[in-house]
C-alpha cells in the first residue's frame, strides 16, 4: 500500500512540473558548467527572461519548450514547468 502512495506522489510531483509545451518554464543547471550560456541559448531558442528561479542559479523563462531544449544542446540544464506560486508573478 504504501508503495502505491509513494507512486501517486512521484506521479503528482511530475505531473505539476512537467514543462508546457509553451509558456513558463524554470532553467535549473544540474552541473556547474551548465549554467554557462544557459539564458544566451534560451535566448536564441526564443525565450524571454522572466527573472531569477527560486534555486539558486536558476531562471525563470517563457518560450517554446521544443525550441528552448534545441537551443540548448544536450546541456545538463533541467527545465521544469515555473508554477506562479513557487516560481513569483502571474501566469504568462
Amino acid at each position: 500500500m504504501s508503495a502505491q502512495l509513494a507512486l501517486v506522489a512521484v506521479a503528482l510531483v511530475c505531473a505539476a512540473f512537467w514543462p508546457p509545451a509553451e509558456g513558463r518554464m524554470l532553467l535549473v543547471p544540474v552541473l556547474p558548467g551548465a549554467a554557462q550560456h544557459m539564458l544566451a541559448g534560451a535566448v536564441e531558442g526564443g525565450a524571454q527572461l522572466l527573472g531569477s528561479g527560486p534555486i539558486p542559479g536558476s531562471f525563470v523563462i517563457t518560450g517554446n519548450h521544443l525550441a528552448v531544449t534545441a537551443a540548448l544542446g544536450g546541456k545538463a540544464i533541467l527545465i521544469l514547468a515555473a508554477p506562479p506560486a513557487l516560481c513569483g508573478g502571474p501566469a504568462a
